[in-house]
């Protein structure tokens, strides 16, 4: 499975650790837990990485804090 032609993965390089090991959403950073899915497949160093995004969407970040 790989991502459509219109998405952009983001460079295996650039995630940390817990996005390459899909425990972290690859494009929010945000912890998958038990839902998530297969965004696309990019190769590094040889080794194929499956990244992983949150599903169905995204949240929006989350501005401030309790007042």
């Amino acid at each position: 499975m790989s991502a459509p032609p219109t998405a952009r993965l983001p460079r295996v390089d650039q995630l940390n650790p817990r996005q390459q090991m899909a425990i972290d959403c690859a494009r929010c950073s945000r912890r998958l837990g038990m839902v998530g899915r297969v965004w696309g497949e990019a190769r590094y160093r040889g080794r194929l990485f499956r990244l992983w995004v949150c599903v169905p969407e995204c949240p929006p970040p989350v501005v401030g804090g309790t007042p």
